[in-house]
């Protein structure tokens, strides 16, 4: 999820980068998750991710037919 930080007393930071996310700038959050990532970091993480749980799903797949 992209979203815009609004929040002017609430700091946030990029899990990956450690840097600030400013005020009105976007940032990509995971939905149901507290934790934050700046857009250039996401860009990177992200496909990580998708590879993972693609493997995850052929493991489960494998375990269905097993």
């Amino acid at each position: 999820m992209i979203t815009k930080n609004t929040d002017p007393y609430k700091l946030k930071k990029c899990i990956t980068c450690k840097k600030d996310i400013a005020l009105n700038e976007r940032y990509f959050a995971y939905p149901l998750s507290l934790q934050q990532m700046c857009l250039n970091c996401a860009e990177k993480e992200i496909p990580k991710t998708i590879e993972a749980l693609q493997k995850d799903l052929e493991k489960i797949k494998q375990t269905k037919t097993a």
